[in-house]
């Protein structure tokens, strides 16, 4: 699995600059009271371990991080800056045509009024491999740094590069280069595994994950020789879309599709925890027909309903708000295999339903919000080491006014797990004495 082990927010609105936080390789829990960017920083989180920063498009800022598996390391400084304005429109006539040509309203790469730049560093172990890459707008420069080639850099060009995510241009520059230079692709899926995000972003605190489950879609594709692929998502990517597509392949272009319980085992687990017998899901057909000699189908409008032992059946509408998140919770479970980023998880869940929710995380990574203490209680520590890598620390500082992230203090940390190895008091409690929370 692929761990974000630090981020280091050199400038980012009102973050205190040079900001460096480590992570836990498995829980991770943000403390601070309303409004202290616990939020703020999820969405960075997000950012960096999907390697897509284009929802920051038109923030100016300045990171680093480091995402590593067992087989590679890639660390990673992106900054997003002010583009020099183009000529306005009523010089022409006046600046040759050929400067306005050099100073064209295209960008050079990120989105609205910022541009995009970019230094990854890359270490595979097995074949050795290490690898710098500059991408600057659309041109990316790529360079071998171990002692193994001293082979020339290699520059890339990429088009509409702003309209895409980061980590498509870095696969894009490492594919290329190990094609075009001194080393085949062999042992690419390590580096993919990189960037190829094993998270869903951010769950929110609320239904925006829920209410935004009916508005996926997916695309099939037939070739005349009958096999049919997939584009888009309605996650969970592999049974969901996979069982779709067996399906298709029987009956092309029906009306709607049913996926049982027994075909995707979130919606089994999501029934359990509701007490329902079964669960099923719908996915509708939208619109279908052709694109050269390939057969195209629409899939959307995913609905569930849920059949009680009683004999009587519920669509996912007539769920309460605790139905509703553990749903939305245990669909994005299934979509994020390596990560979990999630904002307030324990609202309006019932306390054995915050323990199932816990549990189910495994052995992910997780970024994880909570007002209420019990979260909190299902978290342990073997050491003050992992104590203070656990925790972040989210409060406002005055003059100037910023927002202060910071990992726990190792005297603060050794402190807390002395007090926590003796068992007197919960872990929320243990933190409110301490002043933590």
């Amino acid at each position: 699995m692929v761990k974000l082990r630090w981020l280091q927010v050199n400038r980012f609105r009102t973050v205190k600059p040079g900001t460096r936080l480590t992570f836990n390789p498995g829980h991770n829990v943000l403390l601070g009271q309303n409004g202290t960017g616990k939020t703020t920083l999820l969405n960075l989180v997000a950012a960096a371990i999907t390697v897509d920063f284009t929802s920051l498009g038109d923030v100016e800022f300045d990171l680093s991080f480091e995402l590593a598996s067992d087989k590679a390391t890639a660390t990673i400084s992106v900054r997003n800056e002010p583009r020099p304005p183009p000529f306005p429109s009523a010089w022409k006539g006046i600046i040759s045509p050929e400067a306005l040509r050099q100073h064209s309203l295209t960008p050079e790469g990120g989105l609205g009024a910022l541009m995009l730049s970019t230094t990854v560093s890359i270490s595979r172990q097995e074949p050795a491999l290490h690898l710098e890459i500059d991408i600057k707008g659309n041109r990316g420069v790529v360079r071998r740094t171990d002692e193994a080639d001293s082979s020339a850099p290699v520059t890339l060009d990429f088009a509409n590069s702003g309209t895409w995510p980061l980590w498509v241009l870095i696969i894009n520059a490492y594919m290329q280069y190990t094609s075009t230079a001194i080393e085949p692709a062999r042992g690419a899926n390590e580096i993919l595994a990189l960037f190829v995000s094993g998270s869903s972003g951010r769950f929110d605190e609320s239904l925006e994950y829920f209410n935004d489950l009916g508005q996926l879609q997916l695309k099939l594709m037939r070739t005349p020789e009958g096999q049919v692929s997939a584009a888009g998502n309605l996650g969970p990517s592999e049974s969901m879309n996979e069982r779709l597509r067996h399906l298709a392949r029987q009956r092309w272009v029906d009306d709607r599709y049913v996926l049982t319980d027994a075909d995707l085992p979130f919606l089994k687990h999501t029934a359990q925890l509701l007490d329902f017998e079964s669960a099923e899901a719908i996915v509708e057909l939208k619109d279908s027909g052709k694109e050269g000699n390939t057969e195209v189908m629409h899939l959307g409008n995913l609905r569930f309903y849920f059949s009680h032992r009683g004999g009587w059946k519920i669509s996912e509408k007539l769920l309460s708000y605790g139905q509703k998140r553990i749903l939305a919770f245990m669909h994005y479970l299934a979509s994020a295999p390596s990560a979990v980023i999630a904002d307030e998880l324990v609202n309006g869940l019932h306390h054995r339903w915050i323990r199932a929710c816990f549990e189910a995380l495994g052995p992910r990574q997780a970024f994880l919000t909570s007002q209420n203490p019990l979260l909190l209680d299902y978290l342990s520590f073997q050491s003050p080491e992992e104590v203070r890598s656990a925790f972040v620390l989210c409060r406002w500082e005055k003059g100037p006014e910023q927002m202060v992230w910071e990992n726990m203090s190792q005297e603060a940390a050794v402190d807390f797990f002395d007090s926590y190895k003796v068992g007197f008091q919960q872990v929320g409690e243990l933190l409110q004495s301490k002043g933590l929370w």
